[in-house]
C-alpha cells in the first residue's frame, strides 16, 4: 500500500509536514511568484481532494496542473494510520477536531445537495482547510480596526449622515433599483416605494429604514425575493462571533490573498463590520468561498443576496451606521 506523504514527496519535492497529512512544500509555480515568497506560503493537504494551495496568485497556472497530477497520482487507494489508531482512507477528510469525514459521507451528502460528488469532495477538503489554516490566517492577514479606519483610501468615517449615505450610493450602477426600509418593509404592493431607483434615492436620503441588500432588485419590485434580483450584487460578509480586529483579517485575505475586490466596509453602529465584494463570478466559486468563509467564522444567512444588511448614513439606537473604509 503506498504511503500518500512520499508519493506527493515526489511531486512537489521535500515537505515539511505539520501533521499527518498537511505541511508545508515549495510552490511549483514558485518563479512566477511577483512578491517575496515565504517559507509558509504553500501549504500541500493529502486528504479528501489532495491540494496545493500558495497564497500568491501568480503562480495559479502551475499549481493547477500540479494539483492535477497530485490528485491522480493519490488516486490509488492508499491507507495511513493516525497516531490515534484510527484509518485514514483515500478520499476520506481529516477534520480539523481530528475526526474522520468518510468517502461513503461525501457521495451521500453530494446526493442530498444534488452536487457531482468530486465537486463536494472539494468542498468537505476547503472547509477542512479553513479550519486548519484560521489561526495562520488571523495572523499573517492581521487587519485590525483602526488601521482599517486610518488606511481607508477615502477618509469617510468622519462624513455626516447624508455624506454617508450618498457615497454608499456610489457603488451601484446609475441604472440600479436599491431597496431601502426595515426588515418587514417587503412582500405587499404598498412596499414598492422602497424600491428605488438609484437617482431618487440620492434625493431623498436613507430615511426610509436601517437596512439594504447587497443586490439591486429589476423596476416594479416590491418584494426583498432573490427571484427579483436583477443580477446586480455584492457579496456583504460579516461576522457575530469574531471580532472586528478578527474579521478584518478575513476581509484583507479575501482581498489580497483571493483577489475579491474590497469596495467598502460599514461600521453596524453595533459589534460588527460588514464588507461590501464583488460577488463570485459563478456559481462553484461561490460555494467554495461560502464553505471556507462559514469555517472562519462568518454568517452564512448574508449569503443570500436579498438577505438585509445595514446601510450608512441611517441611525441605530441614537448611533450612526457609516462607512469607515472606502475604495476610492
Amino acid at each position: 500500500m503506498i504511503d500518500p506523504r512520499q508519493v506527493t514527496a515526489s511531486i512537489v519535492g521535500a515537505v515539511d509536514w505539520q501533521s499527518e497529512v498537511s505541511g508545508y512544500c515549495r510552490c511549483p509555480g514558485d518563479s512566477l511568484h511577483t512578491h517575496k515568497t515565504g517559507k509558509k506560503d504553500c501549504r500541500v493537504n493529502v486528504d479528501g481532494a489532495p491540494t496545493i494551495y500558495c497564497f500568491h496568485a501568480s503562480c495559479a497556472p502551475a499549481v493547477a496542473e500540479t494539483n492535477k497530477r497530485l490528485r491522480r497520482a493519490l488516486g490509488t487507494p492508499w491507507t495511513l494510520t493516525l497516531p490515534d489508531g484510527k484509518v485514514l482512507r483515500a478520499g476520506d477528510v481529516l477534520q480539523a477536531s481530528g475526526g474522520i469525514l468518510p468517502r461513503e459521507v461525501v457521495i451521500a451528502r453530494a446526493k442530498t445537495e444534488g452536487r457531482d460528488v468530486g465537486e463536494q469532495l472539494v468542498l468537505e477538503t476547503l472547509m477542512a482547510m479553513a479550519a486548519r489554516f484560521r489561526p495562520e490566517m488571523f495572523e499573517k492577514f492581521h487587519w485590525p480596526f483602526a488601521q482599517i479606519v486610518e488606511g481607508s483610501p477615502m477618509q469617510v468615517h468622519h462624513r455626516d449622515a447624508q455624506d454617508q449615505f450618498r457615497f454608499w450610493l456610489r457603488l451601484w450602477p446609475a441604472h440600479s433599483t436599491v431597496w431601502i426600509g426595515d426588515v418587514y418593509s417587503s412582500g405587499k404592493p404598498e412596499h414598492r416605494t422602497h424600491f428605488r431607483p438609484v437617482a431618487e434615492w440620492d434625493q431623498i436620503g436613507p430615511v426610509m429604514g436601517n437596512f439594504t441588500c447587497g443586490a439591486a432588485f429589476k423596476p416594479g419590485s416590491f418584494s426583498r425575493s432573490n427571484d427579483n434580483c436583477d443580477g446586480t450584487r455584492f457579496l456583504v460578509v460579516e461576522s457575530d462571533t469574531l471580532t472586528k480586529d478578527e474579521i478584518g483579517a478575513v476581509f484583507a485575505y479575501m482581498n489580497g490573498r483571493l483577489h475579491y475586490n474590497l469596495h467598502a466596509i460599514i461600521d453596524t453602529a453595533g459589534k460588527s463590520l460588514h464588507g461590501w465584494f464583488d460577488a463570485p463570478r459563478n456559481k462553484v466559486m461561490e460555494d467554495r468561498l461560502k464553505a471556507a468563509l462559514t469555517v472562519f467564522g462568518c454568517d452564512p444567512k448574508l449569503f443570500t443576496y436579498s438577505q438585509p444588511v445595514r446601510v450608512p448614513g441611517a441611525f441605530r439606537d441614537g448611533r450612526l451606521q457609516k462607512l469607515v473604509w472606502l475604495k476610492s
